[in-house]
């Protein structure tokens, strides 16, 4: 529909941990209400009636009336009803205007009238008076009824200010009549001639399209004026302020619809009705941004404020008291005047929330609650996994979000970005301490934003799991298991460490700052990056202050990947690995030494094996003289070969072959 539903949050108070300065830090949100599909009156059907007494006459009138179709575009018709008392007998013409639907709405579900404030004239009425407390619609002077079933209709608010009249029938209808008669009204009038006029615009009801994981379904009406039992004759402060504040996305201190009851000495009650525009989702949680009225002196009043669920006229679940919700943090927040997210899963699909405030018998203590937003929104689905891991003596560079769960999945977060949501420990009470939820060393902090800082120590190596709790800016949250493994310090400080290729040799060069109690260094080569294999080794110069300087060369590279590595070997066996290098030999000898003599093996270049699922010596009358199925790892002996000239052929199991020229000497 045109008119606004409204924006969101955009920042609240994420958590418990952190909500110091974020609770101060409010904004409207950036995000929208999702579209859904809808229809509106594509037909409409009027008629007037004029009232005659002798010659007086009391017509009613129509104009405009094809405004009303199509969707809302403030373009009206308007509805007339004019009346007159003569000798005490009133006399009155009625308008009549039929939208018609192109296809059925279904019963119990809303469909919405979009109109102006009704105006009077020549009437000595409150329009005040008349729309809020003697009501339009229960007196019948606006009349509204369906094409089949029961009708039901109420006026409501969206978050614009918006004047709407919510329709139900307890069948499905596809035809609404909007009938302004005054002489419907049971009032005593005692008036002189007067008028009173309804401008429509449209009508527009949500079709049942499916709801996505992450839809946010917001509220998209109000209602107008509250219902109020129990009052007794007795003359409340306006119940009912602004209540389209409560349905406009607009989250600050001063943007609230108020509820309230009286210091009165009768039991009273006062409920605020919200209209979603489509029905949640049935895991959907209700979330409300509250605050207390200054006059609520007396929390112990907080038992007799209540959500209740609806889908229709079904309660959904049990009513949630406001002291039900708070938790002892979130109460302290609620005492401190803050702004207050408080939520619940109702159990079931709902599409419409009524909020209630009772004060009990000689209460002298007003009983409120300021709502400054509601929404429903699926709750939050959070997993994790191993983050990067640190490294005693280095300051840790890491993340929740490049965390990885073996082959199973990462990090993830469902609804929105992960920036839309800060993250603290979940149940560890304080650096170092373990609980059921794990730890971390005491010199590494979780950051709000997500990322790590700090720097463990001797000591703290070792692997650490610990839970994490994530809050969006509704106050939902999420908790999740993360690991992060602490490595042992270098036993040396690498200060470089390069690997280059000079012709077919690889060339590893890494330079040292300090060493100690240092062993070697094992040179490790991968043709994948997973399985390692230690080529070569050197020894250290076990304790240094300086400078020190070391080569290895790999005169055989694997042909294609090679990976390779430090493992840094302390005295007592422990050792750390360097970062990983990488060289590409696309143009190595398959097989080498080439000539080979009797004395020599020959050596293949294959690098994985379990990639090869043949090899075939051929001599030069293309006579095979050797085949085998399984790994050489040892070479072929040379001396089984006659001296002359033969082609290897390596075959792979995805079917390419690679083949070399070589010499029997």
């Amino acid at each position: 529909m045109k008119s606004s539903i409204g924006h969101l949050i955009k920042q609240l108070a994420p958590s418990r941990y952190h909500r110091g300065t974020a609770m101060a830090a409010l904004v409207a949100s950036a995000f929208s209400v999702n579209v859904y599909a809808q229809e509106y009156a594509t037909s409409q059907t009027s008629s007037t009636t004029t009232g005659q007494l002798l010659f007086v006459e009391a017509p009613g009138t129509i104009t405009g009336a094809a405004n009303a179709t199509g969707a809302p575009d403030n373009n009206y018709a308007t509805l007339t009803s004019s009346g007159i008392v003569v000798t005490a007998v009133s006399i009155t013409g009625s308008s009549t205007l039929n939208l018609t639907m192109p296809t059925a709405i279904p019963a119990n579900k809303r469909a919405f009238v979009k109109i102006q404030t009704p105006t009077v004239t020549g009437l000595s009425l409150d329009l005040g008076n008349l729309v809020n407390l003697l009501g339009l619609l229960s007196s019948n002077a606006i009349q509204v009824t369906t094409n089949a079933g029961t009708a039901q209709s109420t006026l409501v608010k969206d978050g614009a200010n918006n004047l709407y009249i919510a329709v139900t029938s307890s069948s499905a209808f596809s035809t609404i009549s909007l009938k302004v008669d005054l002489a419907n009204y049971t009032g005593t009038l005692g008036l002189a001639l007067g008028y009173l006029s309804l401008n429509v615009d449209g009508v527009v009801s949500y079709e049942n399209a499916p709801i996505g994981a992450c839809d946010l379904i917001s509220y998209g009406y109000s209602g107008i004026d509250p219902n109020s039992t129990g009052v007794l004759g007795v003359t409340l402060t306006q119940s009912l302020q602004n209540p389209q504040n409560a349905v406009d996305g607009i989250i600050s201190p001063t943007n609230f619809s108020l509820l309230q009851n009286g210091a009165v000495s009768v039991v009273t009650s006062v409920s605020e009705t919200f209209y979603l525009a489509k029905a949640s989702a049935s895991n959907n949680e209700l979330v409300a941004i509250i605050s207390r009225p200054p006059a609520l002196a007396n929390l112990a009043v907080l038992d007799n404020i209540s959500f209740q669920a609806y889908l229709g006229n079904t309660p959904v679940g049990a009513p949630q008291s406001i002291t039900s919700l708070l938790s002892l943090d979130l109460l302290g927040l609620f005492q401190s005047d803050a702004l207050t997210p408080v939520k619940f899963t109702p159990g079931g699909s709902f599409d419409r929330v009524v909020v209630t405030s009772t004060t009990g018998v000689n209460a002298n203590l007003f009983t409120g609650l300021r709502i400054h937003e509601l929404a429903s929104r699926p709750p939050v689905t959070f997993t994790g996994g191993t983050v990067a891991s640190s490294r005693v003596g280095d300051a840790t560079n890491s993340n929740l979000f490049g965390a990885q769960t073996g082959g199973s999945g990462s990090f993830s977060i469902q609804c929105g970005l992960p920036t839309d949501y800060t993250y603290a420990l979940y149940q560890v009470t304080a650096p170092g301490a373990r609980t059921l939820a794990g730890t971390l060393p005491s010199t590494i902090t979780l950051n709000p934003d997500g990322t790590f800082s700090g720097t463990p120590t001797t000591g703290q190596n070792g692997t650490y799991t610990f839970d994490v709790q994530a809050t969006n800016q509704f106050g939902q949250t999420g908790i999740t298991s993360f690991t992060m493994v602490v490595e042992n310090a270098l036993p040396v400080t690498l200060v470089t460490f390069k690997a280059l290729s000079e012709g077919q040799t690889a060339a590893l060069a890494w330079t040292t700052s300090e060493e100690t109690n240092s062993d070697r260094f094992d040179i490790e080569r991968s043709q994948n990056g997973k399985n390692w294999v230690k080529i070569g080794s050197l020894a250290s110069h076990k304790e240094s202050k300086v400078n020190q300087y070391y080569s290895f060369a790999d005169a055989a590279p694997l042909r294609g990947s090679n990976y390779y590595r430090l493992k840094m070997v302390d005295r007592d066996e422990t050792f750390a690995y360097s970062h990983i290098e990488h060289l590409n030999f696309d143009g190595v000898a398959l097989v080498y030494p080439n000539p080979v003599t009797a004395s020599q093996n020959l050596t293949f270049n294959v690098g994985d094996w379990s990639k090869v699922s043949r090899v075939k010596v051929v001599n030069a009358a293309g006579k095979v003289v050797f085949e085998a199925s399984n790994a050489l790892l040892s070479g072929l002996n040379a001396r089984n070969l006659v001296a002359g000239a033969y082609v290897v052929q390596v075959t792979h199991i995805d079917g390419t072959v690679s083949s070399q020229r070589f010499v029997r000497q």
